[in-house]
């Protein structure tokens, strides 16, 4: 059995492509796994794809170490519209803490090596959940075997594609509001009924008052707001997929 030159290198640009999405994937639940683990499954996959895609002919004028680096580039590119996607329900989860009064209640992540709000982390595993559950990661490896049909292995995109990014990550700040906006504009309704309760009743210590009916609202509107995070996910994974042609274009 002769290995020709030319596969292991196509195998070796796929892995580092696939193995920057892994990298810098937001999604906790592969982050979470070892690194051998992850290793094994970037070398399966760029296997199988190699076996769907042309072997590259290689050129000596173009050195390998170029070619990884486009490679690295084309992940990382990929990579940052599904932080985009994931990002939007983190910050969502923010402006809900802000307002409901949990911003000092934070949760320590080992993955981030940070701290971030319990709602955000709350809104955060539901997405993943639902990612997963909706069969996300399916249509993922859809789109990374796409994206090497579209970007042979070796090649850069281009620089037309960082647009569709940017424009994703544009609609981040927009979305995550939008999401919490039912919560945030029903407290602020909160704080301005306890505002005029302080100039008529002075002497009343409105601020211990409101708390308490802050937060328990924002847990109540959360749950009623629960059943309407499926279909939404399910539209932005839709969306990020169309980015993707967009970029790969």
């Amino acid at each position: 059995m002769i290995i020709h030159l030319s596969w292991l290198i196509t195998i070796y640009l796929i892995a580092i492509r696939l193995g920057t999405v892994l990298l810098f994937t937001p999604i906790q639940a592969i982050k979470s796994l070892p690194i051998r683990a992850r290793l094994f499954l970037v070398f399966i996959f760029a296997l199988f794809i190699s076996l769907q895609t042309e072997a590259i002919h290689y050129d000596p004028a173009m050195s390998i170490v170029i070619s990884g680096l486009c490679e690295f580039a084309n992940g990382l590119i990929l990579s940052l519209s599904i932080y985009a996607i994931f990002s939007i329900f983190q910050m969502a989860g923010q402006f809900i803490d802000n307002q409901m009064g949990l911003n000092a209640a934070t949760l320590f992540n080992p993955l981030e090596h940070g701290h971030e709000s319990i709602t955000a982390r709350l809104l955060s595993m539901l997405a993943v959940l639902i990612f997963f559950t909706t069969e996300g990661h399916h249509r993922l490896m859809e789109g990374l075997v796409y994206s090497f049909r579209k970007i042979p292995p070796g090649q850069m995109i281009l620089f037309d594609g960082f647009k569709p990014v940017l424009q994703q990550f544009s609609l981040m700040f927009s979305l995550s509001f939008t999401i919490a906006s039912p919560v945030v504009i029903s407290l602020l309704a909160i704080e301005l009924i306890g505002s005029v309760l302080t100039r008529s009743m002075p002497q009343m210590n409105v601020y211990f008052l409101t708390v308490p009916v802050r937060i328990l609202l924002g847990i109540v509107l959360l749950i009623l707001l629960l059943p309407f995070f499926g279909p939404l996910l399910s539209n932005l994974f839709n969306q990020l997929f169309r980015h993707w042609q967009g970029i790969i274009q």
